[in-house]
């Protein structure tokens, strides 16, 4: 399957970036069917490689991915499990064919015996309650099995669901540090968020700083935003905003939505002298130049539109009233100096 063209960096990308100290490289392509995981129902799965694809059926699913789903759905109606998998992913998700949960959910359940993936997916299906009411007993025992079948991330998947419960807590944390030391980037994010937090574990920046870094190198956008915040910061450890910029750029390129926010706070703070959008006044520092301006203004306008919480969309409005009373002012000071 041929790679779809490169998305062109555009002049504004290249504005905030250059303005955030890097040179943007194009995004990767989208992936194929083969590579989708399951956001609406899975965190984050990981597990142990996946069985190679057969030929007739990497050839189904590049057709599915193109919106032709027939011969997955042949496949898997024949009693594969491999394309039972498969065609549960392509309906959990909906894409090569409109989301059907349940549908998704009854070939995840007939791939099960044989695939502990797919035995995961039945967990997440009874802990959300798919096709029906959630069971969580049947979803505790789906986890449990796709865990002894191998699947590293069904470990933390049951891990946090004891963890609502006080007395079964300590061992849903082991649970997830076993997924975690087992590679599953989810359970490595989960433990991030525990020791960050502190209300189920004793609170470690440092050590929750360590566990970001493990799902950060996995490519995880969301460990990405979170260790750059605690590097811009410093918290738990040194202080590094180049560090910081260098985890927002990657979180952001991989789609997550509340990095553009922290990107431009932290841009807005270096040209304010460390202030942060909020009440009082601002004196304007001349030879500032507009195109810096103008940067810092894309990735308000970019958090706008990508981040809808209230106290995003309020700083944004506020910092870019600032930012144009700057812009006007460098305009004229440019004006003035060009006479």
């Amino acid at each position: 399957m041929e790679a779809a063209p490169a998305k062109a960096v555009t002049v504004r990308e290249r504005r905030r970036w250059a303005r955030a100290g890097f040179a943007p490289a194009r995004f990767a392509p989208a992936l194929a069917l083969l590579a989708l995981t399951t956001p609406a129902l899975a965190e984050a799965p990981a597990a142990a490689p996946a069985p190679a694809v057969a030929p007739d059926l990497r050839a189904a699913m590049e057709k599915a991915d193109a919106g032709t789903p027939a011969d997955l759905t042949a496949l898997a109606d024949s009693g594969r499990a491999d394309a039972q998998y498969y065609a549960a992913l392509m309906y959990l998700n909906g894409r090569g064919a409109p989301p059907d949960p349940a549908r998704g959910c009854a070939y995840a359940q007939k791939a099960s015996a044989a695939r502990a993936d797919a035995m995961f997916l039945v967990g997440q299906c009874r802990r959300r309650g798919v096709g029906g009411k959630p069971d969580p007993e049947a979803a505790k025992a789906a986890f449990s099995r796709a865990a002894d079948m191998g699947f590293a991330a069904a470990k933390c998947a049951l891990g946090q669901m004891l963890l609502d419960d006080p007395a079964q807590a300590a061992r849903g944390v082991d649970l997830c540090r076993q997924g975690a030391q087992a590679g599953d980037v989810g359970a490595q994010l989960k433990l991030g968020d525990a020791y960050y937090a502190g209300k189920v574990v004793a609170k470690d920046r440092a050590e929750a700083r360590r566990w970001y870094e493990m799902a950060a190198r996995q490519g995880s956008p969301e460990a990405s935003r979170k260790l750059g915040s605690m590097y811009a910061a410093g918290d738990g450890g040194k202080r590094d905003s180049k560090r910081a910029m260098e985890l927002w750029r990657t979180a952001e390129k991989g789609g997550d939505p509340l990095t553009p926010i922290l990107v431009a706070d932290e841009l807005f703070s270096q040209l304010t002298g460390g202030r942060t959008p909020g009440g009082g006044t601002y004196a304007f520092r001349g030879a500032i130049p507009v195109s810096d301006i103008e940067a810092i203004e894309d990735w308000y306008r970019e958090a706008q539109q990508r981040d809808p919480r209230p106290e995003t969309q309020k700083r944004a409005k506020t910092a870019l009233a600032v930012l144009e009373g700057f812009r006007q002012g460098a305009q004229k000071a440019a004006e003035a100096g060009g006479r």
